[in-house]
């Protein structure tokens, strides 16, 4: 079969637009529509590898390694190495499961026009049916999302930078409503966060043995369905908190010590209404 460059580069373009959509929508993430593109950019051009002599599977490996690091790059940025190997997980995972499909359709059925080579599918098929098929596989993508995912506007992730004094520390959060707790008396944004944050912040958690931290200290009422409670809270100088589309600061926003450690992927929960 004879390949062509061009179409090969445009093909991948699109299905590597698609895995980094379907990587942002497992990691609950939202991407620039231009820096995804320079992700799926990325991919497509490495689809060019289709070319070269058949160099071993070790290589391959580490071809396909390195390109995955260049994508989430381009498409998520590196905002420390946790969530950049956390992203290239998930891609390469993502990735490898399109892969598998894709070569075992071509092992068993053969289609015509179709062929993998160096791990690299290719189709030989006109513009007109690559743009059509795309365009629906994209809109049952976001009617699959739309049906089971319907609060996911609820677990949006976010980034938060909150300082105190000189000290700043940075958290991945969650955007949920369980965060429903105000802070009555002065209407300050309350931020739900792990522990050891909040000490990792402040030094301390226990306002008893710090003169400066009982300044801060506030108690906050709680409410849950099984009944009522309160969270200890710390006042903080402002807070930076981005979603990737919007960022919002907040003054002397109030930081709530979560009663139980938060799950390892994030370590604090805010309210949506941070960014009406």
């Amino acid at each position: 079969m004879i390949v062509y460059a061009d179409i090969l580069v445009i093909l991948n373009l699109i299905v590597d637009y698609f895995l980094l959509s379907a990587t942002a929508a497992v990691l609950r993430v939202k991407l620039s529509v231009f820096r995804q593109l320079g992700g799926a950019a990325a991919g497509a051009l490495s689809s060019l590898y289709i070319f070269a002599p058949d160099l071993g599977l070790f290589f391959d490996l580490v071809f396909r390694a390195v390109i995955c690091a260049v994508m989430v790059l381009c498409a998520f940025g590196f905002r420390g190495i946790r969530r950049f190997l956390r992203a290239a997980g998930v891609l390469f995972l993502v990735t490898c499961g399109f892969g598998g499909i894709m070569t075992a359709v071509w092992s068993v059925f053969r289609p015509k026009g179709m062929t993998v080579v160096n791990s690299v599918v290719y189709f030989n098929i006109s513009p007109a049916v690559l743009i059509g098929v795309s365009v629906i596989t994209y809109l049952l993508f976001m009617l699959l999302r739309a049906i089971f995912s319907g609060t996911s506007q609820l677990a949006e992730r976010c980034e938060i930078t909150v300082t105190a004094e000189e000290k700043s520390i940075t958290m991945d959060a969650i955007v949920d409503t369980g965060n429903s707790i105000k802070d009555y008396i002065s209407g300050c944004e309350v931020i739900i966060a792990d522990g050891e944050f909040v000490k990792a912040l402040l030094g301390s958690d226990n306002p008893d043995t710090d003169a400066n931290l009982e300044k801060r200290y506030r108690i906050l009422p709680l409410s849950t369905v099984s009944g009522g409670g309160t969270l200890d809270g710390f006042r903080c100088d402002s807070a930076v908190v981005s979603d990737g589309n919007r960022t919002v600061k907040l003054e002397k926003p109030i930081l709530a010590v979560s009663k139980t450690p938060l799950r390892d992927d994030y370590q604090a929960i805010v309210n949506p209404e941070i960014f009406i």
